[in-house]
Formats: C-alpha cells, sequence, structure tokens
C-alpha cells in the first residue's frame, strides 16, 4: 500500500497464546478492528496486535519508505497517528507506535524496542520497570511515564516505553521519532542499536473489542 508515494504494509498480526478471532478491514493506512476476540495471555501477551509499519518489521518488509537507515545518517522521523475508539473506552488494549532498532540493516542485529504508548489502558501496562513519571520529551506535546526493562522469555530485548497516563488517551499525535531516541540516551536507558529497522503503529489488544479504528497515518524519513 502507498501514501504519498511511501510504501506500507499492514499486518493483522493475531498472535497472542490466548487469541481466538477477528476481523480487520484496511485501506491504504487506515484499517479498522471490526472485531477481536480473546485475553490476556499467562505471561501477559497481547491476544493480538493489528498493525501497519514502514520498513522492516519482523519476518515481513514494507516496499521502499526510507527505513531500515542508520540513526547517524537520520535527520528526522516525522511521523503522525490519528485514532479512534470508537465506544471502547472500557476494554483492554493500548494504541502504540512500536520502533524497532538493530546493529545492523536487518534482522540478524535487532537490538531492542522503543515504545510511544497514546494509551495506557486500566489493567495492564508498559513492561518493565517505571523510571520516571511525568515527563516531557523535546519537541513532543504533552507529558509522559517512561517504563524500561526487557521483554521475550527466549531471546530478551531491551524495551523503553513512554506511556500517557492512564485516562488522558491522545487520538492524534505527531512527533520526530528521533526525540524519544535522544531522550532515552540523555536519561541513560538502555536502548542499543545503531539502525532503525521500523515505524509501527497499532494496538495491542487483551481483551474483546469491535469497530476500533486507525484513522491514519505517515512516516517522513529525511
Amino acid at each position: 500500500m502507498k501514501r504519498n508515494d511511501v510504501n506500507y504494509y499492514f499486518m493483522a498480526n493475531g498472535w497472542g497464546p490466548k487469541w481466538e478471532s477477528q476481523s480487520i478491514s484496511w485501506n491504504g493506512t487506515s484499517f479498522t478492528v471490526d472485531s477481536l476476540n480473546g485475553t490476556r495471555g499467562d505471561n501477559y501477551e497481547p491476544a493480538g496486535y493489528p498493525t501497519v509499519f514502514c520498513g522492516l518489521y519482523s519476518n515481513s518488509k514494507s516496499g521502499e519508505c526510507g527505513l531500515p537507515k542508520a540513526i547517524a545518517d537520520i535527520h528526522s522521523l516525522r511521523t503522525g497517528w490519528s485514532w479512534s475508539a470508537n465506544g471502547n473506552g472500557n476494554a483492554s488494549y493500548n494504541a502504540a507506535y512500536d520502533i524497532w532498532l538493530s546493529t545492523t540493516n536487518d534482522m540478524q542485529g535487532f537490538s531492542g524496542y522503543l515504545m510511544v504508548w497514546l494509551r495506557d489502558p486500566p489493567g495492564a501496562q508498559p513492561a518493565g520497570s517505571r523510571k520516571g513519571s511525568p515527563v516531557e520529551v523535546a519537541n513532543a506535546p504533552g507529558t509522559w511515564n517512561i517504563w524500561a526493562g526487557t521483554v521475550n522469555s527466549v531471546n530478551t530485548k531491551p524495551i523503553v516505553n513512554y506511556a500517557r497516563a492512564e485516562g488522558y488517551d491522545s487520538e492524534a499525535l505527531e512527533i520526530d521519532v528521533m526525540d524519544f531516541v535522544r531522550d532515552a540516551q540523555a536519561r541513560q536507558l538502555t536502548l542499543p542499536g545503531s539502525t532503525i529497522l521500523s515505524v509501527a503503529v497499532g494496538f495491542e489488544i487483551w481483551s474483546p473489542v469491535t469497530n476500533l479504528q486507525s484513522n491514519d497515518f505517515y512516516v517522513q524519513v529525511q
């Protein structure tokens, strides 16, 4: 799929151990989770993470979009996303950016995750332990709670999460990803990697939802 001649890839991504079923429709960089049934896994895994992304994400790759790219060669990594809860206010799901880093330009050097949560739902929290709250990130609107730690039981990788406070969802956001990378580094949080592999947005879902919508998404790499 393309938006302004930039390639993106949609992934239904129903991967959790207690995923049951889902119906998802998509059009360009927009998609709607018409329904998803499933519950939280025993190790807090979501039932799924329907997502759209630019770059190299797991075993899938979008067409040319500017990523992967070495951090040293990135002047800015602008991105924007808007989404709509559409009556899912009490459901357990986040709305999150998922940014993958690597020491190489492929998955062989995959080294960690940077997540930006626009929604922190009741009954779930980012991985790791809280490292700061509330904090500001240069050039980014609003304040954030920071959580950092590791994820994956087999192939452990570090993760840094910036999350809106619970109950203060942002249904639209435009940021430069590099502002968050620099902020994590300045706080001496563990976020290894010399390359941004991908920028993804979507919903990690821990309980049934209907009509949860991602409206628009873009990435501009310079």
